[in-house]
Formats: structure tokens, C-alpha cells, sequence
């Protein structure tokens, strides 16, 4: 039991074995979901990989996702290069208890929320989304982005925190767009994308 004990806490063989999880240990059919035509370019290391769910004709680089105990939805057609790090979670402080005294045993409810990338999205290298953001459909977020904060869709999103850069499509080009591309009852109406816009410029960039 000591000898085995041994070999797990060698740090060569602990490196070994995570190199090989990073880049052979991770399967699509470990997935809540994964759909069709999905590349995934190792390293590639997740936690709790159930949780996860990848809609049709994503690409998606290095990445580390932890979904332990929320959801990290991308849906269809994103585009996801690499170095993106996606947490669901976020560590608790309570009165009282050190840091490393809490655990996910005692960790207070509420501090875990699904992330969400909806369909049509581009993300840059080396970009980190936190836990419960959306990021809105046809996004661009730019490189090195931290997202802190939900995006609304059809906007380029960058910096840290991320802000709203600017809008890459008028309002009556993404009724065009989206015309082509999703069923009736998928689309958003003028209404809605006036409100998402001045909503959520308004919450992502304010102090």
C-alpha cells in the first residue's frame, strides 16, 4: 500500500499521467453531449466532462474546462481557438475558515452557475469565461479577454474585465443575417435586439 502510495505522489509519473489525460484521456463520449462534426485540438483537460455539452460543427483549441458542478453549454457552429479556460465555479469565503478549510462538502449554494455560448460564436486565444456568462450569439470575443459579465449578441467584447468594443452588425443586417441562417421561431425581432443592446451595454460596462 506504501509502494503505491509512492508511485502516486512521484512527480514524474503524477506528469506523466497528466500529459497523457491532457492529450489521449479525453473522449467525446465522455460528454453530457457532443455533437456532429466537433474537432478538439489536445491539451485539452476538463473536470466533471458529463457536464459539458458541444452542439454540431464547433472547433475548439486547448482548452481547460471545469464544470464540476455546473453546466458548460457551446452550442452549434462556434469557433474556439486556443488557450480558453472556462470555470463554472467560484471559491466561497466564509467566517471563520481559512480558504483551504472550504471545500465543496461546506461551500455555501450559489457559487456555481452555467456558462453559455450560444451559436455562431468566435472566440480568441487565451480567453477565460466565468461562471454564469453568456456569451450572446454571433459574438466575437477578442484575445486575452476576461469575461466576467454576460454579452449581448452580435457584439466584439475585449479587455479585462471585457467590455463591449462595438456592434459588427446593424440591427436590420442581423434580421437579414439570421433570415438566412435559422428557422422563424429561432430568430430574434427588432424588439428583442434593441432591448438585449441597450440592456446589457449598459450592465456590462458600467463601473
Amino acid at each position: 500500500m506504501k509502494f503505491i502510495q509512492r508511485i502516486k505522489q512521484n512527480l514524474f509519473v503524477r506528469g506523466c499521467y497528466t500529459l497523457w489525460r491532457s492529450y489521449f484521456g479525453v473522449r467525446k463520449r465522455s460528454f453530457g453531449y457532443c455533437g456532429k462534426n466537433v474537432t478538439l485540438t489536445p491539451p485539452i483537460r476538463v473536470t466533471n466532462p458529463k457536464n459539458i455539452y458541444i452542439g454540431d460543427n464547433c472547433g475548439i483549441g486547448s482548452c481547460e474546462i471545469s464544470a464540476l458542478n455546473a453546466k458548460c453549454i457551446i452550442k452549434a457552429n462556434c469557433a474556439i481557438a486556443s488557450g480558453l479556460t472556462i470555470q463554472t465555479g467560484n471559491h466561497a469565503r466564509n467566517v471563520g475558515e481559512y480558504i483551504t478549510d472550504i471545500t465543496e462538502a461546506n461551500k455555501p449554494d450559489g457559487f456555481d452557475k452555467d456558462v453559455i455560448i450560444e451559436e455562431d460564436v468566435w472566440i480568441g486565444c487565451n480567453v477565460t469565461i466565468l461562471s454564469g456568462v453568456t456569451i450572446g450569439r454571433g459574438c466575437t470575443v477578442a484575445a486575452g479577454a476576461v469575461v466576467n459579465k454576460s454579452t449581448p449578441p452580435y457584439s466584439i467584447v475585449g479587455g479585462v474585465p471585457a467590455k463591449v468594443i462595438r456592434f459588427y452588425r446593424t440591427i436590420d443586417e442581423i434580421i437579414v443575417h439570421e433570415a438566412k441562417l435559422y428557422p422563424s421561431d429561432q430568430r430574434y425581432t427588432r424588439e428583442e435586439l434593441q432591448q438585449m443592446r441597450q440592456s446589457s451595454v449598459g450592465a456590462l460596462n458600467e463601473a
